[in-house]
Formats: C-alpha cells, sequence, structure tokens
C-alpha cells in the first residue's frame, strides 16, 4: 500500500512530519478520514497536545491542556484500546469540542493508542461522518500502530 510504512530503512530516514502525513494518507486508504490529528501526552503531568493536523483552520497545533479524566481516558489512556464512537452521540459525553466536530459535520470519530512497548506515547485521531466507523474498522489500523510510534518518538524533545 505505502512503501514508506513496509520499509524499516525509509522509516527511519523520514522526518516525523513525513511520517505523520503518510500515516493521515495510509488511514485514508484503510478506513477513510475527514480529520486527521495526532495528539502526544504527558501522562504525569496530565496534559495533551496536538502535534499533527490534516486541517490547520478547524483543528490547528496548539499548547497543552489538561487531561480531564472520563470514560474516554479509561479505554485510551489507563487501558490503552482504541476509543471508537459510531456516531456524535457516543461522543458528546467525553469530547468538550463535541459541537465544533458537528457543526463540521463529523460524529464518527476513532482514537488509536500509540505507544512503544510499555511507554503511552499518544493517539492517532481519526473522525468521518456519523456511521462511517465501526469495530471492523479497527483491525486495519493496526498496521498502522509500529510506524505511528516511530513518528511520535521523533517528536520527543530532548528533555523527555
Amino acid at each position: 500500500m505505502d512503501d514508506l510504512l513496509d520499509d524499516l530503512e525509509a522509516l527511519r530516514m523520514a522526518t516525523p512530519e513525513e511520517l505523520f502525513r503518510r500515516l493521515e494518507e495510509t488511514c485514508r486508504a484503510l478506513v477513510g478520514v475527514k480529520l486527521f490529528t495526532c495528539s502526544r501526552f504527558d501522562l504525569a503531568a496530565r496534559t495533551a497536545e496536538r502535534i499533527y493536523t490534516s486541517d490547520e483552520e478547524a483543528y490547528p497545533l496548539t499548547g497543552l491542556k489538561d487531561i480531564v479524566p472520563n470514560r474516554w481516558t479509561d479505554i485510551v489512556l489507563d487501558r490503552r484500546e482504541p476509543f471508537l464512537a459510531a456516531s456524535i452521540d457516543e461522543l458528546r459525553d467525553v469530547f468538550p469540542d463535541h459541537e465544533k466536530i458537528e457543526a463540521l459535520g463529523l460524529g464518527a470519530v476513532i482514537n488509536q493508542p500509540v505507544h512503544d512497548r510499555n511507554r503511552f506515547l499518544g493517539t492517532i485521531n481519526l473522525l468521518h461522518v456519523n456511521g462511517h466507523y465501526s469495530e471492523e474498522s479497527l483491525l486495519p489500523l493496526r498496521r498502522v500502530c509500529r510506524p505511528a510510534a516511530i513518528a511520535f518518538l521523533g517528536q520527543i524533545r530532548p528533555e523527555e
């Protein structure tokens, strides 16, 4: 599908930005994407930060924001499982920006955790129209987890 994701040497030579762009393209081909972002988390400090976006206008790269514990954090951060919402109604209670998501015509979401061994690195976040994602959408996304980890590791600041 995408040589960069299949070629280990290409993975090593690509910049994190190139990898995130390729991850977006691969996810678009695998399951479809209307909005694609990547977020990294500092679990000790309880903060999150968007580090890649496919739509700078609607979802720009922003500074740190606090992690607010809820059902989503239990699934994604604590259990390290993907979060799937097939419609806007399934995410209203956990996404403070659900009105913005709905205004963009989106509602289905997958947040795929990314980790390296036991270290949680962040999430790749896919959004689409209501009803687009289902449980069957999760399996193909396993293919992007390792390249995503490499991209996230390339984003880590030296002091981390």
